[in-house]
């Protein structure tokens, strides 16, 4: 029988808007009141879920920034694995010269190598031409396109040494480029020891320390938790999400997936994440007999 179920946000749980589709989230709710336990794991930071977790009442635990930290919402259980100082000093300044936007999470909030105004204006640039709006108005309503919600916790650092010499703790690297045609080349500087590059090349880069992911996460939780792996039902729709897919046997993907999480997925959904994706991996487990 499933005990626990674990989520990927955006593209997994999550529309578009940052809300979960009605009929999914009933249904989620109908088993987190029956004591099956409901566990997020998302490459977002603490400061970018809240918003949800007020939105939906979810008192749950959370796996962020692609694995590199497992906590709850107090804080009180809050265990973390940052990069290696030095790897993170050299990617950070590569990437910075090849005028990538960076956005540092750390143990104290969001760090950017530029001040406030020149992040968000870039920032800004990027959700325009990525989602393909005609003005800022058109963009949805939810913490990652408004300016409080994207900015909370956010500090400027003048170079990457400040940041270590503080003793602040990286967990993940966030890198987006407007221009992916000058930035060719910065793949082969960024072979560097110690470091995870869970995105594609190009012009979004997501970077953690290797020693933990979702799935390598997931299973230290799992192991705590004294769950057995035919227990958990895992959700997920990236290349972050492997980790997580190929180690338990009822994990699913939705219609939208990143080939690779298709690939590494138990099952393969029909329905996307904006028509009820989970809902559908929670029916097929109804069918089995597992809830």
């Amino acid at each position: 029988m499933i005990k626990c179920i674990v989520c990927d946000l955006d593209g997994t749980l999550i529309k578009h808007d940052d809300t979960i589709e009605k009929e999914t989230f009933q249904k989620l709710k109908y088993y987190i009141d029956q004591g099956i336990e409901f566990i997020i794991a998302t490459g977002r930071d603490i400061n970018m879920v809240i918003d949800l977790l007020d939105q939906y009442q979810l008192e749950c635990d959370l796996i962020l920034n692609n694995g590199t930290q497992y906590r709850n919402r107090e804080g009180t259980i809050n265990e973390i694995y940052p990069m290696d100082n030095d790897s993170f000093i050299k990617i950070a300044n590569t990437l910075h010269q090849y005028g990538y936007l960076l956005a540092i999470h750390t143990n104290q909030g969001k760090f950017s190598l530029v001040d406030e105004d020149e992040f968000w204006d870039y920032h800004m640039k990027l959700l325009l031409k990525s989602f393909q709006y005609g003005s800022k108005k058109e963009l949805p309503h939810k913490t990652f396109t408004t300016r409080e919600g994207y900015l909370r916790d956010f500090h400027y650092a003048s170079s990457p040494y400040e940041i270590v010499e503080k003793g602040i703790q990286v967990l993940k690297i966030d890198a987006r480029h407007l221009d992916v045609h000058s930035i060719q080349g910065v793949k082969e500087k960024l072979d560097i020891p110690f470091l995870e590059i869970s995105s594609s090349f190009g012009d979004n880069i997501e970077i953690t320390t290797n020693r933990l992911n979702k799935g390598s996460m997931l299973e230290k939780v799992i192991k705590k938790k004294k769950y057995q792996r035919d227990e958990i039902a895992v959700f997920g729709d990236g290349l972050n999400d492997v980790g997580m897919l190929e180690k338990f046997s009822y994990s699913f993907a939705p219609y939208n997936a990143d080939q690779y999480a298709k690939k590494a997925a138990a099952y393969q959904l029909h329905l996307t994440n904006e028509d009820g994706a989970v809902k559908e991996g929670i029916e097929i487990l109804e069918k089995l007999n597992l809830l």
